[in-house]
C-alpha cells in the first residue's frame, strides 16, 4: 500500500483496476456474504419475536379455555415443539394425566421434558425442578423408590421438596441414615413452617424405625 500512496494519480487508477480484476470476485461474494448475514440475522430476529408472540397467546388461549383445552395444547406442541410454551403445556397436561389416574402418560410426558432440556447440574431450571419434582412424587405413589433416586442424581442444586422426596425413596428402601440426611438437607431449605413440622415429624418416625 506504500506505492499506492506515493503513486500519481493515473498509477493510482491502473493500480485499483489491477487490484479490482484480480480480487472482484472475492470482493463481492464478500459483500454478497455480508448483505446476507444481516437480511438473515434481521430475518432470524423478526421471526423468533413473532414465534414467541404467536406461541405466547396461543398459549394464553390454552389456559383460559374452558372446553378443547387438550386440543389447544396439541397444536402448540405441533407448532413450537421446543418452546417454553410446550413444556408448559407438558407440565399442565402431565398434571391432568395424573388427576385422571393415567399414570402412565404423566410419567412419559414428565420424561419428555427431562431427556429434551439439557441439564446443567450447576444452573437451576425451573422447568427441570418441577418436572423432576412431579416424576418423584408419582414414583413414590408406586413405590419405585430406585427411580426417585436415579432422578436427582445429577441434580446439582435441589429444592427442599427434592430432598425431601429423595427422603422418602432411601426410607422406602430401608436406608435411614441416607433418608436422615436428605431429610436434614430439606429442613435446612424450607422456609415454610407447615413442611417443616411434617419432615420433623419424619425425623422422629426415623428414630422409632431404627430403635426398633
Amino acid at each position: 500500500m506504500a506505492n499506492f500512496f506515493s503513486a500519481s494519480q493515473e498509477e493510482q487508477q491502473e493500480i485499483l483496476l489491477s487490484f479490482w480484476q484480480k480480487y472482484r470476485y472475492v470482493l463481492i461474494a464478500s459483500l454478497l456474504l455480508i448483505a446476507l448475514a444481516i437480511v438473515g440475522r434481521d430475518y432470524l430476529q423478526t421471526s423468533t419475536l413473532e414465534d414467541n408472540l404467536n406461541s405466547a397467546s396461543q398459549y394464553q388461549e390454552y389456559i383460559e379455555a374452558e372446553t378443547d383445552q387438550k386440543a389447544l395444547g396439541e397444536k402448540i406442541l405441533q407448532s413450537y415443539p421446543d418452546s417454553i410454551y410446550s413444556d408448559f403445556v407438558r407440565l399442565n397436561e402431565a398434571k391432568r394425566n395424573y388427576i385422571d389416574g393415567d399414570f402412565d402418560a404423566s410419567i412419559n410426558l414428565l420424561i419428555y421434558i427431562l431427556e429434551n432440556k439439557s441439564m446443567s447440574p450447576s444452573e437451576f431450571d425451573p422447568i427441570i425442578a418441577v418436572a423432576q419434582t412431579r416424576l418423584a412424587k408419582i414414583y413414590i405413589e408406586q413405590q419405585n423408590f430406585n427411580e426417585v433416586i436415579s432422578i436427582f442424581e445429577s441434580t446439582g442444586e435441589m429444592t427442599s421438596s427434592m430432598h425431601e422426596l429423595k427422603g422418602d425413596a432411601h426410607n422406602g428402601l430401608g436406608q435411614f441414615s441416607l433418608a436422615r440426611e436428605s431429610f436434614m438437607l430439606a429442613l435446612q431449605n424450607s422456609t415454610n413452617q407447615t413442611a417443616r413440622a411434617i419432615i420433623n415429624m419424619k425425623i422422629s418416625d426415623l428414630e422409632s424405625e431404627e430403635v426398633e
